[in-house]
């Protein structure tokens, strides 16, 4: 019988050979504490994978809203949780922008699908992750879950916000990236799953990481 959930825990700095306590232990969940998010889910064998960065608190609460979300919503194969932030503020997942690239969906946004989930945290099903494969951790931190929710639409899966599914910040969940390796992440994921047109859109107004794209375009 395959277990309920996987929480993959990752942080650059962590390694394989850390011993890292779990906050509470379950027979329906497994924990992996990892640099690599493909480490983990190559090791994952639950219904249900959470990917989240240390910054989260990720509790039994959280867990149990999550598993009703899962049982309420059968048609999405992945969801994208909220975030409470130390300052009380709320950050979801992603749209695309009109004018390209992305944009954070409104603090008190309705239930909807979403292009991508907060960099943070995101929860997968096990079947789209069968579909889809692996993460691409060449791209900076902030945009491999964009990236792989972007391909997992071309494998039949959808991602849906939910505003009740809400996992409190411990710890600010910045990512040490730069605004030209930002952008260049950007545009790169935006012509691997949506082609050309939406990336040149991006362009136009950060001209500077066309270079980024006609270099990688290739790979």
């Amino acid at each position: 019988m395959l277990r309920q959930f996987d929480v993959i825990v990752v942080n650059d700095k962590f390694s394989s050979e850390d011993s890292i306590e779990p906050p509470f232990t379950d027979p329906s969940l497994a924990w992996f504490f990892v640099a690599d998010i493909n480490e983990g889910l190559a090791r994952s064998e639950a219904e249900w994978i959470l990917i989240t960065r240390d910054s989260l608190n990720v509790d039994r609460n959280f867990l149990n809203n999550l598993a009703e979300c899962n049982g309420a919503f059968p048609m999405a194969d992945a969801l994208a949780p909220r975030i409470k932030t130390l300052s009380g503020e709320f950050k979801g997942g992603w749209l695309l922008a009109q004018k390209g690239g992305f944009r954070e969906i409104p603090e008190n946004e309705k239930m909807r699908y979403v292009a991508a989930p907060n960099p943070a945290v995101a929860a997968f099903s096990r079947r789209i992750i069968q579909r889809t494969g692996k993460v691409d951790t060449s791209l900076p931190p902030d945009f491999q879950l964009a990236d792989y929710t972007l391909r997992m639409l071309h494998a039949g899966g959808r991602l849906f916000s939910i505003p009740y599914l809400v996992i409190e910040e411990t710890s600010p969940a910045k990512f040490d990236t730069g605004k030209k390796e930002f952008n260049d992440g950007c545009i790169q994921v935006l012509y691997k799953s949506l082609g050309l047109a939406e990336s040149l859109k991006f362009a136009f107004r950060h001209p500077g990481a066309l270079k980024a794209l006609f270099k990688n375009r290739k790979k």
